[in-house]
Parts: structure tokens; C-alpha cells; sequence
């Protein structure tokens, strides 16, 4: 989170849950980085599951997202990744490696206020710190 906290501010409280489903596992936080008006809710989302599930996912979702907009595939994080932004509802950053699925979201905490120009560079940021963290 520190490469989101060094643009928009420090960070807030974090709402964290886990649950486990047949054989996959879902991590997911929600933290505030920042005040208003600069501020962005940063969501992390992690699914571990049977082996090549991240795979499975990535390829699956990937082409929805696609099919709804432009993506900016992002080389050196995982076994592929890739970044977009949605208009409603931020900048996300999208892995996988084996059977780890993680997605990394930024939202402005104030509607319609703008994103920082390198969010998704330090969102990425975000994405190889915990896909290597979630792999040790």
C-alpha cells in the first residue's frame, strides 16, 4: 500500500474478510488511503484455489473486461497481468500465478473525482508486493 499512500496520503483503517468455499479460499481488504477530496478506497482481493485456478479465472474474466473496454497488459508481475479502468468504478490491477487470483482496486472516495495519472503504475506496485508475499 505504501506506493498508493506516497500519492494520495496515508492510511486509514482497514475492513478485512476471509471465507473458504469447496476448495478455494477469498482474502479480501478494503483500506482508506488519504482524505477527502484526494483520497481513494484501495481494494484487495486474493482467491487461492486448486492448482491453475488463478489461470483459469484470469482468462476468464479477462475477456468480460475485454469485451467492455481497453486493457493494458502489464509484463513482470505473475504469469500475466493486466490493468484497466472503469469510468464508474476506478483502476483496477489483475494477476494470477498457478492457482493465486488477485485483483487490486482504486476508487475515489469522492464520486466523480479524478485518479491520479500513475495509479495503476503504483497499484501494480501493490499487486507484485502481495503476489509475493501470498506466494512465500
Amino acid at each position: 500500500m505504501q506506493a498508493v499512500a506516497d500519492l494520495a496520503g496515508e492510511v486509514g483503517t482497514a475492513q478485512d474478510t476471509s471465507r473458504t468455499a469447496g476448495g478455494t479460499a477469498t482474502l479480501a481488504c478494503a483500506v482508506t488511503v488519504g482524505h477527502l477530496p484526494d483520497g481513494v478506497v484501495v481494494t484487495v482481493r486474493a482467491d487461492v484455489g486448486a492448482p491453475e485456478s488463478g489461470q483459469l479465472m484470469y482468462e476468464g474474466l479477462r475477456q468480460v473486461q475485454e469485451a467492455s473496454g481497453p486493457v493494458t497488459e502489464l509484463p513482470g508481475i505473475g504469469a500475466a497481468a493486466y490493468t484497466y479502468t472503469d469510468k464508474a468504478t476506478g483502476t483496477y490491477v489483475v494477476a494470477y500465478d498457478a492457482n493465486l487470483y488477485l485483483t487490486v482496486g482504486a476508487a475515489p472516495l469522492r464520486i466523480g473525482a479524478r485518479l491520479p495519472a500513475d495509479l495503476a503504475k503504483r497499484l501494480s506496485a501493490v499487486v507484485s508486493s502481495a503476489m509475493n508475499t501470498l506466494r512465500a
